[in-house]
């Protein structure tokens, strides 16, 4: 099953739950009690499967406030502060919530230490984050993203964000400026090791996992570019702009693979 599919179905089992709930209550039959956490993660997954963040951002809100211990709500939040931020265009109110993010992220890993999900999601907040800081701080942060990233795929293999994070992290590790990787050398005694190829093992792995996500295709389009792989890139990308949407991000990609694909066909000569 796709993940859109997934998310269609788990919509639409949502749906059908809180219609029989509802005809339970009108008909007087004893229906088990729906804390109000489910509820609101209910409307949560029905929003994401409608393609509505703001709708699903209100739900898990509200579903973390109503139990502060539920490990789902946790990293559904942290998934929709994360895509929030990806669609933000003001720096402050990025760094703002990739900070949300990554607190709901840790909050996640505390309550289930062997959840997938609150690794991941941990990784993508740290990742985003990094972004936005400096030399130093993004080198000490490459570190706990590889380690994040890590611990999900070493829970569940199939966990296709966390190759994705491991893709980016490995192609960024091999374009670090010549400072950066300086300051890791004093701090540390050495510098992660990271290699294209590895970049390039990891999104494969994603896209084989999730084909119909888009970013995934754009990230490996854009290291097989910097690997010198320019045919192979001007397909991967072609390939992603050719794909529906399945999120409210997708259209921020699309924009990524259209430069990073003009930028290749200008060295092309085209």
């Amino acid at each position: 099953m796709t993940r859109v599919a997934g998310h269609r179905m788990r919509a639409a089992m949502a749906a059908i739950g809180l219609l029989v709930a509802a005809w339970a209550t009108a008909s007087g039959v004893d229906a088990s009690p729906v804390s109000p956490a489910a509820t609101w993660l209910a409307a949560g997954d029905s929003a994401v499967g409608r393609l509505d963040l703001d709708a699903a951002l209100t739900a898990f809100t509200r579903a973390h406030r109503a139990d502060p211990e539920s490990y789902e709500a946790a990293w559904k939040l942290a998934r929709a502060l994360s895509d929030r931020a990806t669609l933000s265009t003001k720096a402050a109110d990025q760094l703002g919530l990739c900070a949300q993010a990554e607190s709901l992220a840790r909050a996640a890993t505390a309550l289930a230490p062997r959840g997938a999900e609150g690794h991941a999601f941990l990784a993508i907040a740290l990742g985003k984050r990094a972004l936005f800081e400096g030399g130093r701080r993004r080198v000490r942060l490459a570190y706990e993203i590889r380690a994040q990233a890590d611990t999900a795929i070493a829970i569940d293999s199939t966990q296709d964000l966390a190759h994705h994070v491991l893709g980016v992290w490995n192609r960024d590790i091999v374009a670090l400026p010549g400072p950066e990787r300086l300051f890791a050398t004093l701090l540390f005694g050495r510098l992660p090791q990271g290699s294209l190829d590895d970049a390039l093992d990891h999104l494969r792995t994603a896209t084989r996992l999730q084909p119909e996500v888009i970013p995934h295709h754009v990230e490996l389009g854009i290291t097989l570019a910097a690997a010198h792989r320019d045919r192979e890139a001007e397909n991967e990308l072609e390939r992603a702009l050719a794909l529906p949407t399945s999120w409210v991000t997708d259209d921020v990609y699309r924009a990524k693979a259209r430069a990073a694909l003009e930028r290749l066909r200008r060295n092309l000569g085209r």
